[in-house]
């Protein structure tokens, strides 16, 4: 089986690169599939490590238009059985090389991402002007989504929203490593990662622990990401005066000794498409806390179980949900050991036989 993934790119430390490095790594190790990348530009190498068997086709576009000639040119060259979008701008074209493989579309985000994305940016001016152009773009999402073979979503969640159509369906993302160690659940920080923009939430966040900060001033809150939001979200620290307990550092390519030093993890964001880092911070240990925002967190958090979820928005509620944990180190133990378990469902080894038979599935009618 001759597999081709189309991304952007590999180097930045996003759910989107690390998901298609762990499924790539997967398949050409465990299935022996030959697998191969097409990124749109590359000129630094990956963030997370891939298999000496993955092979890589930095295709340089500059422009839409030499994004198409160049994939259409490597697609002819391989003849690949499958070729998966990662929905970046060759989900407007791929459906249309005639190269005679599948054609997959995964779906990293929920349908209506663009929407919640508008109405979350603080002070947005123009916003129902920016409504406008949201809604004018997912409904041409919508459009070439009918044109894919399939369309891979993350949450069952998202294909109820989509209306469950005959060349959709949803297989959750894998785990992206496997802890042998587990946090003790001692040390009084609190850990949050994700890139610095609108969508993850971080401002309210920051709001939420602002209302605790002073009740227990010797817990760390530590934001791991990068972002266009970063001088905002320091200005606010600061405003707070939270320089002493508030913390934004840069991506760690070691997400799994940050965690481990760590005692539980928030999830702030205001829309995914999963939530990956939930199950790396479960895997860990961790009893975490999120936003109920659509697709992701509540099919990976049993609420008051394995973690907490708290209405989106809600810092206050997400600030009471963050001192519940603060004050109470059983349940911490207990939360933390229930993540643990549950987590394993989303291995690799349970998650990547789905995409194996649907690969298996579309290649078979050709046949």
């Amino acid at each position: 089986m001759k597999i081709v993934y189309c991304i952007d790119s590999l180097h930045n430390p996003g759910g989107m690169e690390r998901v298609l490095t762990t499924k790539a790594n997967y398949l050409a190790e465990e299935y022996d599939y030959d697998v191969h990348i097409a990124l749109r530009y590359e000129d630094e190498a990956p963030f997370f490590a891939l298999s000496p068997k993955v092979i890589c086709h930095p295709l340089q576009a500059r422009t839409n238009k030499e994004h198409r000639q160049s994939l259409e040119k490597l697609l002819n060259d391989l003849r690949p059985d499958i070729t998966i979008s990662m929905c970046g701008a060759e989900f407007s074209f791929l459906y249309r090389i005639h190269d005679g493989s599948k054609k997959i579309a995964e779906f990293h985000f929920t349908k209506y991402y663009l929407t919640y994305l508008v109405n979350g940016i603080l002070h947005l001016p123009l916003r129902p002007l920016h409504r406008l152009k949201a809604w004018l773009i997912q409904k041409r999402e919508e459009r070439n989504a009918t044109k894919y073979d399939k369309v891979v979503l993350l949450t069952e969640q998202d294909y109820h929203i989509w209306g469950e159509p005959k060349n959709m369906c949803y297989i959750h993302n894998p785990l992206s490593f496997r802890s042998n160690t587990v946090s003790p659940l001692t040390t009084k920080r609190i850990v949050a990662v994700g890139r610095l923009i609108a969508q993850k939430g971080f401002f309210y966040l920051i709001q939420a622990f602002s209302l605790v900060a002073k009740e227990f001033p010797d817990w760390q809150l530590s934001i791991y990401g990068e972002g266009q939001d970063y001088e905002m979200l320091n200005n606010m620290i600061t405003a707070n005066e939270l320089e002493r307990q508030v913390h934004i550092l840069p991506s760690s390519k070691n997400i799994e000794n940050v965690l481990i030093t760590s005692s539980f993890f928030v999830f702030p964001s205001i829309y995914e498409g999963f939530g990956l880092v939930i199950t790396e911070a479960m895997e860990c240990g961790l009893p975490c806390i999120a936003f109920d925002c659509e697709c992701g967190p509540k099919e990976i958090i049993r609420d008051g179980d394995t973690g907490f979820l708290v209405k989106s928005k809600d810092f206050y509620g997400l600030a009471n949900k963050m001192r519940v944990l603060m004050q109470n180190g059983n349940l911490r133990t207990n939360m933390g050991q229930k993540a643990k378990n549950s987590v394993s469902s989303f291995y690799p080894e349970n998650i990547m036989p789905q995409w194996n038979n649907l690969f298996n599935e579309l290649t078979q009618q050709n046949t």
